[in-house]
């Protein structure tokens, strides 16, 4: 930095500090350089945080198995309600909510912590309302927000989540008839 203030004042050119406008130029060239080294710093910061990896399987929130990607989209979630239906039950249907799921118009539940058993991220979720365009096919942990036991609206069937924030702001449009 002295260098550079010592080029701009001219004491750095060597020739008494005629140098024609030469320390101008070499300070705004490396300016410029460390402008374009951020921007390329922030760049790469964003594609980390947004894209974030794809995944193979997912962990079911109502039997806690790892499921694979495929089964989760177009079978699993059927078969798993049928098989522990009580399980869902320990999850209260909201009925008194004006708020319903996004893809099948019916009731949400309010999905509590309970699980059958412990398992590695099954107690997150990601609002549809919040960040409607994710890839159920790849993991957005930036996204994930912790079920609560009060903040996580959900219909297993197609699953659809809405957090509490998004629930509550709905709920007074709808009262206020916004």
């Amino acid at each position: 930095l002295t260098c550079v203030i010592g080029l701009v004042d001219g004491r750095g050119s060597g020739n008494g500090g005629d140098d024609g406008g030469m320390g101008l130029i070499i300070t705004l060239g490396i300016c410029f350089c460390i402008v374009v080294v951020f921007v390329f710093v922030c760049y790469c910061l964003r594609i980390k945080f947004v894209i974030d990896e794809s995944i193979a399987w997912i962990p079911c929130y109502l039997c806690c198995e790892k499921i694979s990607i495929n089964s989760w989209l177009f079978s699993h979630r059927a078969s798993c309600l049928e098989r522990h239906k009580a399980v869902l039950m320990r999850h209260p249907l909201e009925h008194k909510l004006v708020t319903r799921c996004g893809k099948c118009s019916g009731f949400l539940r309010r999905w509590t912590s309970y699980r059958i058993k412990r398992m590695e991220g099954n107690n997150t979720f990601i609002c549809e309302v919040c960040h409607p365009a994710t890839d159920p096919c790849k993991r957005y942990s930036d996204f994930e927000v912790i079920n609560t036991d009060i903040n996580r609206f959900n219909c297993f069937t197609c699953d659809y989540d809405v957090c509490g924030k998004c629930v509550h702001k709905n709920e007074e449009r709808k009262a206020w008839n916004i």
